[in-house]
């Protein structure tokens, strides 16, 4: 009788750990998040809606040359673009098209006329002779991707 009522005590303190916890990580991360009026859809079924304020992304570059590597060497580019919108510019994610690129980008909201930057690193360890690579931008804008590309020439040592 008295390991029942220790099993059943030690139940309920087990129970009440795994509440508190999952109510604790119900607000985890909430003052990170980007308020929802960044996201404007301009398109219906009606077509283009052009009165509608939108972000707009242009690239001073959409594609890079890092011209001859040796194998094994790490370089970086900073694709610099404006917003030329006329609402806050977010990016939300960066996609790598390989795991020999990673990619870093301005976070915090990008006013109409501000600029930001993607950054990319390449990793030309396990690449060998002509390569084409790139990311894609995902944004509030529309469209919501765009494609930056980069290519090098990888030699062997």
């Amino acid at each position: 009788m008295l390991s029942k009522l220790r099993h059943l005590i030690s139940l309920k303190i087990s129970l009440s750990f795994l509440v508190a916890v999952l109510l604790m990580s119900c607000n985890r991360g909430k003052e990170s998040e980007i308020d929802a009026d960044f996201v404007k859809i301009p398109v219906t079924a009606d077509g283009k809606d052009e009165k509608i304020a939108m972000p707009e992304i242009t690239f001073e570059n959409r594609t890079h040359d890092f011209g001859k590597l040796l194998r094994g060497e790490k370089v970086t580019f900073a694709y610099k673009f404006t917003n030329t919108g006329n609402a806050a510019l977010v990016i939300s994610a960066v996609l790598p098209s390989c795991g020999c690129t990673v990619a870093d980008f301005t976070k915090t909201p990008v006013m109409p006329g501000e600029s930001g930057y993607v950054t990319v690193s390449f990793n030309s360890e396990t690449k060998k002779g002509m390569v084409s690579s790139g990311v894609t931008v995902q944004a509030n804008t529309y469209p919501s991707d765009t494609k930056l590309t980069f290519e090098a020439m990888v030699a062997e040592l």
